[in-house]
């Protein structure tokens, strides 16, 4: 059974990201200068362009979801997220770009408003290191009850790589921006997460300080 954001949690999520919204995108700039490593687009092309159900949480600004739409016009994208704040941008961002395989809501991640095996593939972009583990969990458990059996999640976050300086202004960074158990985060053996979750690992790759882990729901 899956558990609301308790609303400590979601005044918290809610306050970062209407300070965030606006310049969130700026965090992306690094990601451009080698399509190779960028993450967004390694996770666009690990789904097919078929007609497939895609189910995007903690959408944000739509980067990932537009990355999705373009590389894949095939697919009905459907994108959730608790800040309104960030899906007022992204929703204009959608509205320019003229995609329209995209539509957005407004729903917490951790109680979403669907039907069971509602999709064929599950993703979620730079969103998991912001809950704490158990909450985090909840919402891999609630990710697997809304997609089909044997269908995709794709999960992409932070991951270390890179030499000793890069690291050091890397970890700066996280300081800075992400919540207090980011360090946390990055030790997470996600081969046991996942599979308390009822997915089964069947390919990590490495990008530019992201992962990008692709799971089968077998549960």
């Amino acid at each position: 059974m899956s558990h609301p954001l308790i609303p400590e949690h979601q005044r918290r999520i809610r306050l970062k990201f209407r300070l965030l919204a606006y310049f969130y995108d700026s965090f992306d700039l690094p990601f451009i200068f080698d399509r190779r490593t960028n993450p967004r687009l390694v996770l666009a092309h690990k789904v097919p362009n078929a007609p497939l159900s895609v189910l995007d949480v903690c959408v944000g600004t739509a980067i990932g979801s537009m990355a999705v739409a373009e590389a894949n016009p095939k697919n009905r994208i459907t994108g959730i997220d608790l800040s309104l704040d960030m899906l007022a941008l992204a929703q204009e961002k959608i509205r320019r770009r003229g995609l329209r395989n995209v539509s957005l809501r407004q729903m917490d991640a951790a109680n979403m408003q669907f039907g069971e095996s509602a999709f064929d593939v599950v993703m979620v972009s730079f969103g998991m290191h912001e809950l704490g583990e158990d909450l985090m969990l909840s919402v891999l458990k609630e990710m697997n009850r809304v997609l089909r059996k044997g269908g995709k999640l794709l999960v992409m976050d932070y991951a270390r790589q890179g030499g000793r300086w890069t690291n050091f202004f890397f970890s700066l960074y996280l300081r800075v921006f992400e919540p207090r158990h980011i360090f946390r985060f990055l030790e997470y053996d996600w081969n046991e997460i996942l599979s308390k979750s009822g997915f089964k690992i069947a390919e990590a790759e490495s990008s530019f300080f992201a992962m990008v882990i692709s799971a089968t729901k077998v549960n």
